[in-house]
């Protein structure tokens, strides 16, 4: 009686609810499972725009769309994480869909969640899981991903460069990062393991250039392009090496 009844009844499908598509196919990396960006090319941005931005722009081909915003204006309800998953979504969602406004850019700095210091640890790690799927999940749809580097304290070290293959091109936001003095040295700190772990070869700087990350990427011998915030032109150039093709 029981499976006459069952096998009448039409189960709904299962919704992706973890957005486990976003990964199909990655490659993982480290303890916990962070997925690698491709990046078979290099491709340097000479414009940038903010997400929220891109409507404005009639050229969007000629801009790299970048996140170094307040979570609050790109995660949450209508956020890049959850627009993903458009059988998951509503109606509404799905016509506010950020990554159909980005198809037509020429590459996208992968989203900077932050990873405050008193963030619990496991939150850290789930910003850069989602930086890095959502960055995966771009990159296979045929955008130009540059995977974006975002650290809190040594401890985060085991996961914030994960999911980044070496001698690649990364993104590193510094607003808010320097500017304060108890800050400033932890940036530092993360920053110089960044280079020692990753060796990229060419770093995307954005927001404030001091000094001392200039010294930093001397003694590397590291390639960089600075772009002062919120400024969308190209601003310098390939400094500390032969421009990259």
């Amino acid at each position: 009686m029981i499976d006459e009844v069952t096998s009448n009844i039409v189960l709904p499908k299962t919704k992706d609810c973890f957005y486990a598509f976003l990964t199909k196919e990655a490659e993982y990396d480290g303890y916990f499972d962070i997925p690698f960006i491709p990046q078979n090319k290099i491709i340097l941005p000479k414009k940038l725009v903010r997400f929220d931005k891109i409507n404005d722009l009639k050229n969007l081909n000629e801009y790299f769309v970048h996140f170094y915003a307040y979570d609050e204006l790109f995660d949450g309800q209508y956020g890049i994480w959850n627009v993903a998953n458009s059988q998951a979504c509503s109606v509404k969602i799905r016509k506010n869909n950020i990554l159909k406004k980005i198809i037509g850019c020429q590459g996208i700095i992968a989203p900077d969640y932050s990873l405050y210091l008193d963030m619990p640890r496991v939150m850290q790690i789930w910003n850069v899981y989602r930086s890095r799927a959502i960055g995966y999940y771009l990159a296979k749809q045929g955008i130009y991903v540059i995977p974006n580097v975002r650290w809190s304290d040594k401890e985060s070290y085991a996961f914030s460069f994960a999911g980044i293959r070496q001698n690649k091109v990364v993104a590193v936001g510094t607003l808010g990062c320097i500017k304060e003095i108890s800050n400033r040295q932890l940036f530092y700190d993360g920053f110089i393991k960044m280079l020692e772990v990753l060796e990229p070869a060419c770093i995307i700087l954005y927001g404030p250039l001091s000094k001392d990350l200039k010294n930093f990427l001397q003694i590397f011998h590291v390639n960089y392009i600075h772009f002062d915030a919120d400024i969308t032109n190209f601003y310098g150039g390939v400094k500390n090496g032969n421009e990259i093709k």
